[in-house]
């Protein structure tokens, strides 16, 4: 048996550190690392590095093809999509073009004031299949925003997906509670939109958390 070097050996030998960003899932960081090591393997079995023939795009393209979700991954995306489907089953939605219709005199763009009302921060939307919907429990009778609307919105502070407001709002949170009986029964923001000063205060204490 030769004891010359294969390539399969070579490729075994590299080692390549690579910073990440702080904070950055472990699911992702585990899905970079096999694809990195999977486009250096390929590279270096395909002699791309000895003949100067690879670039930081063909690195990067191989990458990407490589790189498949974890387990973890797939399993909260999951979780995710169910969430949001409860979500959707369970709420009341509206577009745009019906808040629109409901208005006592309707602009003549359809999408307002809806819009003007989500930019200005007094209601909130979400992204479902590339629409965007607004749960009607933010409107009064006359489908004006509610007032406690956009004291809750800025109280819950930034979030990176409005999937996560609407899933604050609609499960029961252990902040705002009623009396059953001898028990206290938590209860959906949603549900509680009357008790503006508790509702607002569960808001502010869930800064830093994420609900699901």
């Amino acid at each position: 048996m030769s004891d010359i070097p294969t390539r399969e050996d070579e490729v075994d030998k590299l080692c390549l550190t690579v910073r990440v960003p702080r904070g950055l899932q472990l699911g992702i960081t585990e899905s970079l690392e096999e694809g990195l090591a999977k486009a250096i393997e390929i590279l270096t079995i395909s002699n791309a590095f000895e003949d100067h023939a690879v670039s930081a795009d063909d690195v990067a393209r191989i990458i990407v093809t490589q790189i498949r979700p974890s387990g973890v991954m797939l399993e909260e995306r999951i979780e995710q999509m169910t969430t949001v489907r409860t979500v959707l089953a369970k709420g009341d939605w509206l577009t745009a073009e019906e808040i629109n219709k409901l208005q006592s005199k309707p602009p003549s763009e359809t999408s307002l004031p809806a819009v003007d009302w989500r930019r200005g921060k007094r209601i909130f939307s979400v992204s479902y299949d590339g629409k965007e919907y607004y749960p009607r429990y933010q409107f009064d009778a006359m489908y004006q925003p509610l007032p406690v609307i956009s004291e809750i919105l800025k109280a819950f502070g930034e979030y990176a997906d409005a999937w996560s407001l609407a899933t604050w709002f609609h499960f029961p949170n252990g902040w705002i509670a009623k009396e059953v009986g001898r028990s206290a029964v938590p209860v959906a923001p949603k549900d509680a939109l009357d008790r503006a000063h508790d509702v607002i205060k569960a808001a502010s204490n869930q800064k830093g958390t994420y609900v699901s």
